[in-house]
């Protein structure tokens, strides 16, 4: 996840000793667990919700094209041929 070496936990560790008296180092590091885990949820949450809404997204952009094709379905210069064919037969 974090791209930390060996040193660079030793240099962390060492630091929070120094700041942190060693008998409150257990309760910090429990808080920051807990932390993490919440922040892991709601990034996890938040994924979810963005890929559901781009299905959603998806499923309007293919609704719009199947009523675009349908459309020029509608419009196309054989449909109306055959349209203006029948209503000659019907008037007949």
């Amino acid at each position: 996840m974090f791209d930390i070496g060996f040193w660079e936990l030793i240099t962390i560790t060492l630091i929070a000793l120094i700041i942190m008296r060693p008998e409150h180092l257990p309760k910090f590091a429990k808080d920051v667990g807990k932390f993490l885990g919440k922040l892991r949820n709601f990034i996890y949450s938040a994924k979810k919700e963005i890929v559901k809404e781009l299905e959603i997204k998806e499923i309007h952009e293919l609704q719009d094209s199947i009523d675009r094709v349908d459309s020029l379905m509608k419009e196309a210069p054989d449909k109306i041929i055959s349209e203006k064919d029948n209503a000659e037969k019907n008037n007949t």
